[in-house]
């Protein structure tokens, strides 16, 4: 059996290599990569599976800040690194990692863990639910044609130092008011958002950065990259969108206006498009967007009654919910949540729960966007059909959440 224990500094390049083959990748030759895994990385949140003297497994925690319906903040473990390298699978690694990890999310205080699942299959054994959706979106610029004629003249391209106040500016304001946006420290945006190593590109360009302004004052960024491509001659080059963020109808209609109108990059894409996002709706031929929908943050609370009075609710009313915790047997236990003008009381209770929901159902209606009446025909709620509907008027959100980034 693997020992699990905190990385020392002495075996990071170790953890590092097993790391990168867990993933089927060779360890990043980028000299700066060091420096960006000791800039992001804490040791007392990052965990080795050791089989004598290497590394089998791995895993760690990001501290990050999660957004929550209402606008406000809970601190989540990001889950992330976990990997088994392929000698030591069904051999327990995997589970005692998870476990250690979930105990040290616990242990730091954060009330909700979150990560992006490498294999939907695994995570919901340790609570984890999909708590919000994504679109990848492909199109062809001769095709997008705006029912409302959109004016990118508030258009600037800008070099990364030139763009970044801009750009940390809109996604503050978008982050506070959008579920599933995560915070970003001074390390995440030099380290990862802002990093633009050429290993990471694919073939294509840097990184470019639109800014659209109005009124002298940045409203919507998108940072993208392109890949030129000929065709008999003929440009049929690549937009790859890494991430696009606005704060008003103008500034989205303007942004992919100018991003599906770059001649000779008549092929677009977006990885990461909101399960909300009006492009569709602006478009003559709606068809015109093809859209495949995947799942992106998976969310498993901590603590269920500090996690759920953090966020704000729809509707009032009140319900009583039983929760079994796969990992922690005191973590579970019946619950009252009692919503009046949108702020929630959750509470333990002894009386007996009017529901009962699997550990992963209620990750995923955390956020806002999942659906309590398809949980309970899938099994994963029990219970009477009028308190499945009062949960699920309570919990849904106005606004559809969106997890900005893979972590």
């Amino acid at each position: 059996m693997a020992e699990i224990r905190n990385l020392i500094v002495d075996d990071i390049d170790l953890f590092r290599a097993r790391l990168s083959r867990g993933f089927g990748r060779d360890l990043d030759s980028d000299p700066e990569s060091r420096s960006r895994f000791d800039a992001i990385f804490e040791l007392d949140r990052t965990f080795a599976a050791y089989d004598g003297s290497d590394i089998v497994g791995t895993a760690a925690a990001f501290s990050l800040g999660l957004t929550v319906p209402g606008g406000g903040s809970v601190p989540m473990g990001g889950t992330t690194i976990v990997s088994v390298q392929p000698t030591h699978r069904r051999q327990g690694v995997m589970r005692g990692l998870m476990t250690r990890h979930l105990e040290e999310v616990r242990e730091h205080g954060d009330p909700v863990a979150g990560l992006w699942a490498s294999e939907s299959s695994i995570y919901r054994r340790f609570g984890f639910g999909p708590a919000t959706h994504r679109f990848s979106a492909e199109m062809l610029s001769g095709r997008v044609d705006f029912l409302e004629p959109a004016d990118p003249g508030g258009i600037r391209l800008a070099e990364r130092e030139e763009a970044e106040k801009a750009v940390r500016s809109v996604y503050e304001t978008a982050r506070s008011t959008t579920p599933g946006m995560l915070t970003r420290g001074d390390e995440w945006w030099d380290y990862r958002v802002f990093a633009d190593v050429e290993s990471w590109r694919g073939g294509k360009s840097a990184l470019r950065y639109a800014i659209y302004e109005a009124d002298g004052e940045p409203h919507g960024y998108a940072m993208y990259r392109q890949k030129a491509k000929w065709d008999d001659y003929a440009g049929d080059g690549e937009v790859s969108i890494q991430e696009i963020v606005t704060t008003d109808p103008d500034s989205h209609r303007g942004l992919w206006s100018y991003l599906t109108s770059i001649d000779l990059f008549p092929n677009v894409e977006y990885w990461n498009l909101p399960l909300d996002d009006p492009l569709p709706a602006m478009l003559r031929a709606s068809r015109a967007v093809k859209l495949n929908l995947g799942d992106s943050l998976w969310v498993r609370l901590i603590d269920v009654g500090r996690a759920i009075e953090a966020r704000s609710f729809a509707d009032d009313g009140v319900v009583t919910f039983e929760v079994a915790d796969p990992v922690f047997a005191d973590a579970g236990g019946v619950f009252r949540l009692v919503v009046e003008g949108g702020e929630a009381s959750c509470e333990r209770v002894t009386s007996s729960p009017e529901l009962e929901l699997s550990a992963d159902a209620l990750g995923t209606l955390y956020l806002g966007g999942g659906d309590a009446i398809q949980l309970a025909r899938a099994g994963r709620i029990s219970g009477g059909q009028g308190p499945v509907t009062t949960l699920h008027r309570m919990f849904r959100g106005d606004i559809q959440p969106w997890c900005n980034e893979i972590f």
